[in-house]
């Protein structure tokens, strides 16, 4: 009996060690490039910095998010290093972005601080890890952001690249090339110096790290709850209608908010098109009136945000 209970007592122990050490890294371009947990380091910008604009996600109902865009062959780089070596043989990338030009490779992911040609690319709309494999259809497409997940699983070497859940890469890394090498950083979106400038300019909406490799489940799951993933850790966004009038509008106008919250105040923003952030407001729930004199001509987005409500309306000045 004492020896069946020390054998359980052991089993739990490791298990619960075994889920105490799955952990996560979680980069969500607001406005900076800071980890979201504070267990990671900031994201260093590689080239010229970018900036953050607010963008449409079709995939999410056409909803905005701010973002970082990025201009041909420059973007982030993850210092593994200052991370404790947070990734290590087996691990998880998950990134949401998107290219504005495809043809030939561009780069998506390099281990190796630009010292080779060899890494995660973007190939006329196919995934490629060169020099290694293709996917047999071409699933990305200029302009639209992509759902891309890479795993790695020590034991077996395997490598899966995914892409809206979907596998599309499946290797055995017998070579090393999706490991960190010893400069200890990963750099996304920017070209090695063997074959330079495979890369293209776009925008990236999500960074997520994991120490451990995803399983397909998994990645079903946060696939089929991509709004979630898209805007918090572990937080699903419920969205709900609001309304302006009139709209067009010129001083001023009325902004119903009466399916938010009475108890909380709510954040408005306001964008024009251009996705630049002009104003921003706190108010109660209900009927509010606003002002809207200080708005030059034009196509504005309010965004409303409210703990874990939120939702978007345009709003004509004339």
């Amino acid at each position: 009996m004492k020896k069946t209970y020390l054998l359980f007592a052991s089993f739990i122990l490791i298990s619960v060690t075994s889920v105490a050490q799955q952990q996560a890294l979680f980069y969500n371009f607001e406005g900076n490039f800071t980890e979201q947990s504070g267990n990671g380091p900031e994201l260093t910008v590689l080239g010229e910095t970018g900036i953050f604009e607010n963008d449409v996600l079709n995939e999410l109902s056409g909803n905005t998010k701010m973002v970082y865009f990025f201009a041909k062959n420059n973007g982030v780089q993850f210092n593994n290093i200052a991370a404790n070596n947070f990734i290590g043989e087996d691990y998880s990338i998950e990134i949401y972005f998107k290219f504005d030009e495809l043809t030939s490779w561009k780069r998506v992911i390099d281990w190796k601080n630009r010292k080779t040609d060899r890494g995660a690319y973007i190939y006329s709309g196919k995934l490629n890890f060169y020099n290694i494999l293709y996917s047999g259809e071409a699933p990305v497409v200029a302009g639209e952001y992509t759902y891309y997940v890479l795993t790695r699983t020590a034991s077996t070497g395997k490598v899966l690249i995914y892409t809206d859940a979907d596998v599309k890469i499946d290797f055995i890394d017998t070579n090393n090339d999706a490991l960190v090498d010893d400069d200890g950083v990963i750099n996304f979106f920017y070209d090695d110096l063997v074959v330079k400038n495979e890369a293209s300019a776009g925008a990236v909406a999500l960074i997520k790290l994991y120490n451990y490799p995803l399983s397909q489940e998994e990645i079903t799951e946060k696939w089929n709850d991509l709004g979630g993933q898209i805007y918090g850790i572990d937080k699903l966004y419920e969205q709900v209608y609001a309304n302006v009038y009139p709209n067009p509008a010129s001083s001023t106008a009325k902004l119903d908010l009466s399916n938010f919250r009475a108890e909380y105040d709510v954040k408005v923003e306001i964008y024009n098109m251009q996705g630049r952030l002009i104003n921003v407001q706190q108010l109660k729930a209900g009927s509010n009136q606003i002002g809207t004199g200080f708005l030059l001509p034009g196509m504005y987005l309010l965004h409303l945000r409210q703990d874990h409500i939120f939702s978007t309306i345009r709003l004509l000045i004339q």
